[in-house]
């Protein structure tokens, strides 16, 4: 795939990967596909697990509840560590409350 984006060796942040369904999955195999250098950022532990057996080990894979300001600062830290220039960011994050039930958007 060519780089028609121009976003061959430029880092971007993803926040939301859960599966092969969602949305930050696809986005980050395109921008992989394009050059660009994936940070990826989850919201627990067991995601994290989950996701580098989905990306593989060669992904780096941050922990972040952005619920939690602290989380938030230190992912924050970490990134900027590795990667002192962060050219994009991909906010993918979503809540669902399964055990209230999904409503369609006319009952909302």
């Amino acid at each position: 795939m060519t780089d028609f984006l121009g976003l061959a060796d430029k880092t971007i942040v993803i926040f939301g990967v859960a599966n092969r369904k969602s949305i930050a999955y696809h986005v980050g195999k395109t921008l992989e596909a394009a050059g660009a250098t994936l940070v990826y950022v989850v919201r627990s532990e067991t995601r994290r697990e989950s996701v580098a057996k989905l990306l593989g080990d060669q992904a780096e894979i941050h922990v972040c509840d952005v619920e939690f300001e602290d989380q938030i600062s230190a992912a924050r830290d970490q990134i900027v560590e590795r990667h002192p220039e962060i050219h994009g960011l991909l906010h993918s994050i979503a809540f669902a409350d399964y055990e209230g039930g999904m409503k369609p958007f006319h009952e909302t």
